[in-house]
């Protein structure tokens, strides 16, 4: 099939509703009667018709007697007008109604282990009994890379914990807020008294993270205290961040997720005694060009009720 050679600029000399007025009068071959048909006056229509007949160099509407007839060239017009306009319609009407069982598709998302582990769950069982035909392909994505991925359709939607810089035509939405916390073993530290900041910096500390150098709240809170923590372990998964505080002398400042965090009886959370709580947003974010996606929209959807449901996992809690 031989792509069409679509002459753009040629389109600037022509108004697109004219073609709709001379559907109208082409139908009615009556200039009143066209002007209700599309709910305009009758001077209105009369200009229009004025407009026709200059553009296409042709009276198009002739009387005759007391009605008007069509010339030649509007009678070779009319349908494909009429064709030409039913095409544009199809454009702009509504698409059925999403349907999610009849759904078919892969959604592609980039989430962290964490919150993985306390989503997916959920997430996948309403999928299997409401959407069978839908797949789902999860990967760990660095935040650094998060944008590019999301303009190169490498991943569809991406939860985070972290600060993306995102991009304006990426659209956000904030699932849930969550209070950091400190974790560690009470075999390997003996903690007395509030955990402020300054006492925080005089410890080694693992993190749980996939953010590559990207700086978090919690980086950013010692900052402004002049002070910053010894970071000496970076890990990927939370399950591994718990294992390592039981057997070393370490601390780790996260949300603790209730379901997801294995605890121990040596694992101790507690409080952070901060000027202010340091909490942890955690945002959905896909590019704009899928906002109106039907399958994308779905799952959205479906995240976003599962983190309403989520928010008491990530309460504070106090062993």
């Amino acid at each position: 099939m031989h792509e069409i050679d679509i002459r753009h600029a040629d389109f600037r000399r022509i108004d697109l509703n004219l073609l709709v007025a001379l559907d109208a009068l082409l139908t009615e071959r009556h200039v009143g009667r066209a002007a209700e048909r599309l709910f305009i006056g009758q001077p209105a229509m009369s200009h229009a018709l004025a407009r026709l007949r200059e553009l296409f160099g042709d009276e198009l509407l002739v009387r005759t007697g007391r009605q008007m007839t069509l010339t030649d060239l509007a009678a070779k017009l009319a349908p494909r007008v009429r064709a030409w306009l039913a095409e544009g319609a199809a454009l702009v009407l509504e698409d059925p109604p999403f349907d999610p069982a009849q759904a078919q598709g892969l959604v592609r998302m980039s989430i962290p282990d964490g919150l993985e582990a306390l989503i997916l769950p959920p997430l996948l069982a309403r999928l299997r009994a409401e959407s069978p035909g839908v797949r789902l392909r999860v990967q760990l994505i660095e935040v650094e890379r998060l944008p590019d991925a999301l303009d190169a359709d490498e991943v569809d939607i991406a939860i985070v914990g972290v600060p993306v810089p995102e991009r304006g035509w990426h659209e956000r939405v904030t699932l849930l807020t969550a209070t950091m916390q400190c974790v560690h073993s009470r075999e390997q530290l003996s903690l007395e008294g509030p955990l402020t900041l300054q006492k925080l910096a005089k410890l080694d500390h693992v993190v749980s993270s996939y953010r590559g150098e990207a700086v978090t709240v919690v980086d950013e809170a010692f900052a402004a205290e002049g002070l910053q923590r010894n970071v000496v372990a970076a890990v990927a998964g939370v399950s591994s961040t718990v294992r390592i505080l039981r057997s070393a002398p370490l601390v780790s400042i996260q949300v603790v997720l209730r379901g997801v965090m294995e605890r121990p009886d040596d694992l101790v959370v507690t409080p952070l005694k901060t000027r202010k709580p340091l909490r942890m947003s955690v945002d959905m974010l896909w590019h704009r060009r899928h906002s109106q996606h039907g399958l994308h929209r779905h799952v959205r959807e479906l995240i976003r009720e599962i983190a309403g449901q989520l928010r008491d996992a990530c309460a504070p809690q106090e062993k």
